[in-house]
């Protein structure tokens, strides 16, 4: 696994930010002006990153920060996963990736210059809009040659959690021995302004699931795993973090970006899930909510809980205080921090909160994070469209390793 966020570098930064519930917001460096209607806004933004080495400087400047962060999470993932630099000659290996903004960055960057002087606009900048950029850089990078393997979602918020379900199936079906799955995400002017517009944002920071939540974090990062079948983990002597069980996707397409306050299809996609996992409701021990702190959100995550779990619920807990709301990103960082939960037995503190909502009616992580046992956890998102994501997550395949 890799990660980069505002945490910091690397997943066991990340980790002990989400523990602890560090707080570490604040307004974004991309404004550099107070007088800006979101000039006082606190982000969770990324510290700066190290240029990898086999990059050239003249090649990394002109990157769109979504790819620089994917990089390095990527160099962290393939590192753990004993895996080399480059991947030609590892077999039959996918590329499932998710991103939202793509190179918006460097496309408001042109504009800014166009404003300026239209004559002086570098027409380059425009170049890293286009989404396949990002798969196009890591696929060059690493000699991943698995042609018809090379997805990218724009399914926003749920787009890396389907990368690695859509990567899972590619592997169950026989399609590739191995994938690289995950989302990547920079902060830019679009994003913020436009969840601004939607008034849903929080300026001083969002607090899911409490009962005077005011609205979600705009963050960045990036999370990127690898994905391989027990075969082909056996065969080159690798032993499993953590398995992936099951997968659910629904859509409702109850509005376009308001989710269904029935959340039908929300506890559907959960359901699937751990009928995939071939687990009961009362063997998830902890669910990482997408948990935006928005109230229709938070009150719709909540409800599809109740359905699926009644009388049995699970503990649950969001990150998106400590992690912010990465978009593309937040399915593949969260699935990561339920591996590290599974691992380390502990279910991260829902951090953000300052009183509970009985309204919602589930078991919240509140206070600090707690020590359990964690033998699966589920990791669910929910999109804009009604797109709606549940992966399960499990220390072993139910049939033995």
């Amino acid at each position: 696994m890799g990660a980069v966020t505002a945490q910091g570098v690397g997943v066991a930064t990340t980790w002990a930010g989400v523990l602890a519930g560090r707080d570490v917001l604040q307004c974004w460096s991309g404004l550099n002006d107070a007088a800006h209607p979101l000039g006082k806004v606190k982000v969770a933004e990324c510290p700066a990153i190290a240029r990898p080495v086999d990059l050239p400087g003249r090649l990394w400047t002109k990157l769109s920060r979504t790819q620089q962060l994917a990089c390095v999470a990527m160099d962290e993932a393939i590192e753990q996963a004993r895996l080399p630099h480059d991947l030609g000659d590892a077999g039959r290996c996918g590329l499932f990736l998710a991103t939202t903004v793509c190179g918006m960055d460097k496309n408001e960057r042109y504009y800014a210059q166009y404003r300026e002087n239209p004559d002086a606009a570098d027409v380059d900048l425009m170049r890293r809009l286009r989404p396949h950029e990002i798969g196009a850089l890591l696929r060059r990078r690493h000699h991943i040659r698995a042609e018809g393997l090379n997805h990218v979602c724009l399914t926003t918020c749920v787009g890396s959690a389907m990368a690695i379900g859509s990567a899972c199936d590619a592997i169950a079906l026989g399609e590739c021995e191995m994938a690289i799955a995950g989302g990547s995400e920079a902060l830019c002017r679009v994003v913020l302004s436009g969840f601004h517009a939607l008034k849903v944002v929080s300026p001083e920071g969002c607090r899911p699931f409490d009962k005077d939540r005011p609205g979600m974090t705009v963050g960045e990062g990036a999370g990127i795993v690898v994905l391989e079948s027990v075969e082909h983990a056996k065969q080159r002597g690798a032993m499993p973090l953590a398995i992936v069980r099951g997968f659910g996707v629904t859509c409702d397409a109850h509005h376009i970006t308001a989710p269904d306050p029935e959340a039908r299809q929300g506890a559907r996609a959960m359901r699937d899930a751990l009928e995939r996992a071939g687990l009961r409701p009362e063997e998830i021990d902890y669910i990482n909510v997408h948990g935006t702190g928005t109230r229709d959100n938070d009150s719709m995550e909540a409800r599809a809980i109740r359905k699926v779990f009644q009388e049995r619920m699970p503990v649950v807990s969001s990150t998106k205080r400590a992690l912010g709301h990465t978009f593309g990103a937040a399915g593949a960082l969260e699935a990561i921090v339920c591996v590290q939960a599974i691992r380390e037995g502990m279910a991260p503190v829902n951090a953000g909160s300052i009183q509970g909502d009985p309204a919602l009616d589930v078991p919240v992580v509140r206070g600090e994070s707690r020590h359990m046992e964690i033998r699966a956890a589920m990791s669910a998102n929910f999109a804009f469209g009604g797109n709606n994501t549940a992966l399960v997550i499990s220390r072993e395949t139910g049939g033995g390793w």
